[in-house]
């Protein structure tokens, strides 16, 4: 709030008498050439602070920015960035008929059955499914699923893939996972040694938000690929 300050009035003879002194000096002063002074007169001395003119910043912080919303491609070859997917899936047969005999790449989801599992509820969710693999190889490729679930499927389905007792589950096969939280969400995984070949398979699971991405690969190994995923994904 500015503060008031009082007016001084200046008597008629004070400004006489201010006015024969300030003539006096004129003439007398050092350095005086023909009763003019050399000397340039300094202005008055400003105190910002205490002047009221200044005031603090009322400039807003900038706002922080909100929580990444995903986008889940439509397309098996937009999973991740151009880069990425000519080092890791390169001329690898993508969705290859011979090998696939349901629908591969986007997909319509559809109601889980009642009383479904959350490994049942997230299979029926797959929007997007894709595998790179030749057929002529015994065991060789990749596969990745996108699903988008309810809040609550997204909440038990960790939680289910590391239960020992839910590892009797068709689609479990026995596997236990383990889950950490990482890369915004948890993340489940589980790997072993096909004894046949002596390679070794691997399943990593994301759950982030209300997105399932699932990462398959035997044979197949790969360098960070779930976190260019994220990347595409969530950006």
């Amino acid at each position: 709030m500015k503060t008031s300050r009082p007016i001084t009035t200046v008597t008629t003879l004070g400004a006489v008498a201010a006015l024969a002194l300030s003539l006096a000096g004129c003439a007398s002063g050092p350095g005086s050439a023909g009763g003019a002074s050399s000397e340039t007169p300094r202005p008055a001395a400003t105190d910002t602070a205490a002047s009221p003119s200044a005031s603090p910043s009322t400039t807003a912080p900038a706002p922080s920015p909100g929580p990444a919303v995903a986008s889940i491609p439509t397309d098996c070859t937009d999973i991740v960035d151009a880069a990425t997917y000519a080092s890791t899936m390169g001329d690898t047969p993508l969705n290859d008929p011979d090998f696939f005999t349901g629908q591969t790449g986007q997909l319509q989801p559809s109601p889980a059955p009642e009383g479904a599992d959350p490994g049942e509820v997230v299979q029926a969710a797959t929007q997007l499914t894709c595998g790179w693999r030749d057929p002529r190889a015994d065991i060789t490729g990749l596969f990745v699923d996108v699903a988008t679930v309810d809040s609550a499927t997204a909440s038990s389905y960790p939680a289910w893939l590391a239960d020992p007792a839910a590892a009797q589950s068709e689609l479990r096969n026995g596997v236990v996972y383990d889950c950490t939280d990482r890369l915004g969400g948890t993340v489940c995984q589980y790997s072993r040694v096909e004894e046949q070949y002596g390679t070794t398979s691997a399943e990593t699971v994301l759950v982030r938000d209300d997105v399932v991405v699932s990462v398959t690969q035997s044979n197949y190994p790969t360098d960070d690929l779930l976190g260019a995923i994220v990347t595409r994904i969530w950006g």
